[in-house]
């Protein structure tokens, strides 16, 4: 049925290679049929990642396999947070994140806990009394007046923005990965410099299943949708 994508021959032809690019793909193709159309060869690469032979791993370039989604970790805290949540603001619109997410993106480790709860405006003053019962090392973003490192082990509640893109894990929304990045580039709090965040950009999106336009549209949310783009143009993804 798929004959005419060749995927034994490439995996053969092209498997020894650490990145392909679409000249690659072109190339190979065009030894089969020297006059195949370019939007053929796009075509075929769209569904040779529809069926996990190839990802992306930026503009026009491309690794076999398939992407690996991911999935935050799920901590003792993070579950405690989960149940405040569910059982006193059953209805706020909210998600977590842990700071040690970012370690997944960089090449030397991060030593700072810390976690995050962005709920949604209205209700940060009431959720931020209601954990900080439990959890006494919790701080309002707008309270952090110092470097990140000085809130080791806190939790952090923050503003949730509208239409934040968010993924459910063991029943508790979490940051996906789109909002991470964006948050990360965009958040004054945290301590990147431009050659960090890019390093961490590119190493999440050759990593991981990025959701690109998700991402622009939850930066664009933010209103500095130029910012992401802009890295994204500098990493050329």
């Amino acid at each position: 049925m798929y004959d005419n994508l060749h995927i034994e021959e490439m995996r053969n032809a092209l498997g020894n290679k650490t990145e392909i690019t679409i000249r690659d793909i072109d190339d190979f193709y065009c030894s089969f049929s020297p006059d195949i159309p370019f939007s053929t060869v796009k075509w075929r690469i769209h569904s040779l990642i529809d069926k996990g032979i190839l990802h992306r791993i930026g503009h026009g370039r491309y690794r076999f396999g398939e992407e690996k989604i991911f999935f935050p970790d799920i901590f003792r805290k993070t579950m405690d947070i989960a149940r405040i949540m569910r059982k006193q603001f059953p209805f706020a619109d909210y998600c977590q994140w842990n700071f040690s997410a970012v370690n997944a993106f960089v090449h030397h480790l991060l030593n700072t806990e810390l976690f995050f709860v962005d709920v949604e405006r209205d209700a940060r003053e009431a959720v931020y009394y209601a954990i900080r019962d439990k959890y006494p090392k919790t701080v309002l973003s707008s309270n952090l007046n110092e470097e990140l490192a000085y809130y080791d082990g806190c939790i952090v509640v923050r503003n949730l923005i509208t239409a934040a893109p968010v993924i459910t894990v063991e029943d508790i929304p979490m940051a996906s990965i789109e909002k991470i990045l964006v948050d990360l580039a965009l958040d004054k709090m945290f301590p990147f410099q431009n050659i960090e965040m890019l390093r961490i950009f590119e190493n999440a999106c050759s990593s991981y299943a990025v959701n690109i336009s998700r991402m622009l549209r939850y930066a664009g949310r933010r209103g500095r949708r130029a910012v992401i783009e802009e890295i994204l143009d500098e990493i050329d993804y």
